[in-house]
């Protein structure tokens, strides 16, 4: 990330979703229909920044690993994967004739130009930094103002042939199998890229697949599409494993909608949002949870554009007003609270034990050391008062209860504060965020 963009940790948490689900099926005949709860904002693996992107572009493409069902990395796009003794290098072969779902030859080559794109910072991939801090010259690439063709090929990776890669790194990293199958390490057509500029990524037209899915002419997303579609693939490696021909989306922003449609057979997985819902639904058929990697949490403009927001102990006293158990009781129903923006569980040591002891952040629940630093934080800026903007996406209903919940606490804790929320849709908030057009907002990754 660049060096003004901060994250402050809030009301972050490890999700537990709770859904309605309905029961799987082996025939390939019926459409899978499937529901998101916001609207999906790009399908450019590089510049992708939202978990609702992320869940389509994960069946449409596919990078050299992919997560199995134990949370492992597992061999896709790779044939095979050897590492050096030290760790620094991986020799990467890759399964023989892959393909593009427009027939052209997947190869080495594109995914040494994916990386150089994404650690180019004219490029703008927010999460570049998964590269930069794992791959040779990465960060020194990302950190000039202008890199050449000449700087972009210093990047650690290196096609050795149409179907080798040599990938060398900054320092040894354990988890980069892990890190192989995040979106912004797939591979990408430079063709289709050049051919499509600016407007790559926006609509399905505007892409090449190589995952077990692809979109089609029909039932297409035209970049805010509310319903849209996606085929089996017969260019994927592994298409005899697909078992689905197709998988149905909408979106349904609104939870009660989506329990009467899967109550009327119209959706087969429907997320509960709403304490309302969760318990209305738990005793319903279908109900069920799932473990899910997210996290929630406040992020403060300190670009300078928010004068208050500046102040440390301005951000501190805020931070510590926040009541991450009344926030997600009230909130995030069958989340936990987190400690760090490595959720519990999510991975471990070598040891064994839970990377997320190591890295909590040293922050808890103390209104009374937040009226105080809040206090210093006011008297440092010389003013009595602070109107602060909290932004959030009006489109999911645990923003919504969230931001509610967060105004009416940092309000009450801190005297002379008027929190003013703004609601607007997820995909905009994604962009405010990019751009730092926002003073405070609540994000979800």
């Amino acid at each position: 990330m660049k060096n003004w963009k901060k994250v402050s940790l809030s009301a972050a948490v490890v999700a537990a979703g709770l859904i309605l689900s309905a029961c799987s099926t082996s025939s390939s005949s019926k459409a899978i229909q499937f529901s998101l709860t916001s609207d999906i904002s790009t399908l450019d693996p590089t510049m992708a920044q939202d978990q609702y992107s992320d869940e389509i572009i994960g069946n449409v493409q596919e990078g050299l690993t992919r997560t199995d069902a134990s949370g492992n990395p597992a061999l896709a796009l790779a044939k095979s994967i050897n590492v050096s003794k030290d760790g620094l290098t991986y020799t990467i072969d890759l399964k023989p004739n892959l393909k593009w779902s427009n027939g052209d030859a997947l190869t080495a080559q594109d995914f040494v130009y994916s990386w150089q794109r994404a650690v180019n910072p004219a490029t703008g991939s927010e999460y570049a930094y998964l590269i930069t801090g794992a791959v040779k010259n990465a960060q020194a690439i990302y950190s000039m103002k202008a890199p050449t063709q000449a700087d972009l090929n210093t990047l650690g990776v290196k096609a050795d042939s149409k179907t080798k890669l040599t990938v060398t790194l900054a320092q040894a990293t354990p988890y980069f199998k892990m890190l192989l199958a995040e979106p912004v390490y797939y591979p990408l057509d430079e063709k289709v890229v050049n051919a499509d500029g600016k407007a790559f990524g926006t609509n399905s037209a505007k892409m090449v697949y190589d995952g077990p899915y692809m979109f089609k002419s029909t039932n297409a997303w035209t970049g805010s599409s509310k319903t849209f579609s996606i085929y089996k693939n017969p260019n994927y490696y592994d298409a005899s494993a697909v078992k689905s021909k197709e998988v149905d989306f909408q979106v349904v922003s609104n939870t009660n909608t989506g329990v009467s449609l899967f109550k009327s057979g119209k959706l087969d997985f429907s997320l509960l949002t709403t304490p309302d819902a969760i318990q209305a639904n738990t005793k319903a058929k279908g109900y069920t949870t799932y473990k899910q990697a997210r996290t929630d949490y406040i992020e403060y403009n300190q670009t300078g554009s928010v004068p208050a927001l500046k102040n440390q102990d301005i951000r501190e006293a805020l931070n510590l007003a926040t009541n991450r158990k009344a926030v997600v009781s009230t909130a995030l129903p069958g989340s936990s609270v987190a400690t760090s923006f490595s959720p519990a569980g999510f991975a471990k040591t070598n040891t064994g034990e839970d990377f997320a002891s190591y890295v909590k952040q040293d922050y808890s629940y103390n209104p009374t050391k937040a009226k105080e630093l809040w206090a210093e934080g006011l008297k440092q800026l010389g003013v009595k008062s602070v109107n602060l903007n909290f932004e959030y996406a009006s489109d999911m209903a645990p923003a919504v209860s969230t931001s509610q919940e967060l105004q009416t606490a940092w309000q009450d804790a801190l005297p002379g504060l008027t929190v003013s929320l703004k609601g607007v849709p997820f995909t905009q908030l994604i962009n405010d965020q990019s751009n730092q057009n926002f003073q405070s907002a609540f994000l979800r990754r």
